[in-house]
Order: structure tokens, then sequence, then C-alpha cells
């Protein structure tokens, strides 16, 4: 299969960088995670909305679960996944989470992409590059205005069960006991405080840690079992339906 993409892919908690050369058109698709573009200077990317619209950006912001197409076609460019849950998704989400695909002020971000681009082209560490992604999207979430509230304790304290045990099957009613709720509220206290269902949010958590292994050199295969996937075929259907493309059309450096 010729590449989608090439480049490489960096996760720390909460989020991940996707930073290189884009190659084909990523289809309609949908996923959990604030998505940040950032072109290179001087470059532009497309993305098309919900209603089948294409529209230019220079930079732009993806809510979570906002379902759209994506088009930088041999472009290099720098892709921020931000979880919601995170200190800066959560602001991001919430202050954007009504508009879908949001054009960015480029001269604020100036600094940070070309920080981004000269980092990548010189080849810089995974700790330098983690850090100048981190600092974007501090810039963008500390331009906002301070969530009204935080994250609930006991769902906060069950998104980090789940991280922990992210590979594993974990029914919803263990889950609701560990943090001390009922089934019910649980699912409704869920689903009101991450926006997504407590078993889409568990397999956007395995789909990441079969990346992280796949990124790390494991086969399809090999990942797919490592994020707690029946096969490889389960992972990439998952994959190309949350970032529209297969894992097999990703190559990391």
């Amino acid at each position: 299969m010729k590449p989608t993409a090439s480049g490489r892919i960096l996760f720390w908690r909460g989020g991940s960088l996707w930073i290189g050369l884009a190659g084909e058109q990523y289809g309609l698709h949908a996923h959990h995670a604030v998505q940040v573009t950032l072109p290179f200077p001087h470059g532009r990317v497309q993305f098309q909305d919900r209603s089948g619209t294409w529209t230019s950006y220079t930079a732009a912001l993806v809510t979570a679960h906002y379902p759209h197409a994506f088009e930088a076609r041999a472009q290099l460019v720098a892709q921020i996944f931000v979880e919601p849950e995170s200190h800066e998704g959560r602001h991001l989400q919430r202050s954007y989470r009504d508009q879908g695909i949001v054009a960015l002020p480029t001269g604020t971000l100036e600094p940070h992409i070309v920080s981004l681009a000269t980092a990548y082209k010189k080849r810089a560490s995974d700790a330098a590059l983690i850090a100048l992604a981190r600092a974007a999207t501090a810039t963008l979430s500390d331009a906002l205005p301070e969530a009204r509230r935080p994250c609930d304790a006991r769902i906060a304290r069950a998104v980090e069960l789940i991280r922990e045990r992210r590979s594993e099957a974990i029914p919803l009613s263990a889950m609701a006991a560990a943090v001390h709720l009922s089934p019910d509220r649980f699912r409704h206290l869920f689903m009101k405080e991450t926006g997504v269902g407590f078993r889409a949010y568990l397999l956007w958590q395995r789909l990441d840690c079969s990346l992280t292994a796949y990124v790390a050199g494991e086969s399809l295969t090999e990942a797919a079992h490592t994020g707690g996937f029946a096969d490889s075929a389960h992972f990439s259907r998952t994959f190309r339906r949350m970032f529209g493309i297969a894992p097999a059309s990703v190559r990391p450096e």
C-alpha cells in the first residue's frame, strides 16, 4: 500500500503530535480528541465539514467528535490531538464545541508553527517536539476564558482507571462501582463530563494503546493485540473510522 502519510507520531499523557508529510485525502471521520492542524509556513490545508463544504485554512481546530475530512496532499503539517479531558483540551472543547471546524489566528500561532517546522526539519528529539506542540496548545487555551468548573472527581478517577487498564475489557458496572456510583448514574455522568459514552471512550483508549505500539515497531497484529483488539482487521477498521485512513498507510519515521 502506498503510504498516505510519513513522519513522526509522538505521544504524551492526554495528547499526541503527528508531524510530517501528508499524502492522500483523509476520508470522512470523527475522533474523541480536539485536533489542532498547523501547516508549515506558507502552507494551507482544507477541511470538509459535515455539510460537505470544503474550506481552506492556514491553521484550524476541529472539535471532538465532529465529522470531517482533511486534505493537505504533499504538504508538511503538524497535527496535534488533545484529549478533551486534559487541562488544555477542556478549555478548547468548551470554547469551540458548537463550531465544529474553526479558523485559528495564524499570527498568534506563527512562532509555534515556525518552531515546530524548524525542529522537525532538524530532526529534533521527541521531547523537544512534544514540548513545542504542548506550548502551541497552551497558547491557544491560555487565550480563552477559564473553564467554569473542573471535571467531576469521580469521572476523573474513572478516566485514570481506564488508562491503567485500557487494553482490558472493563464492564461499565465494575467501573461504576469503583467510583461509588450506580451504573445508570455513572453512564449519564460519564457522557456529560467527557462528551462520549463509556464504551466509546474505552475504544478510543485502546486505539491509542495499539497505535503507540505500532509506532514503536510492533506489527499490525501485535499492536492490535496490545490494545485489546481481536485482530488487525478490527484495529484497522476502528483506526479508519476515527482517522480517515488505514494504519498500514502510515509510515512512521
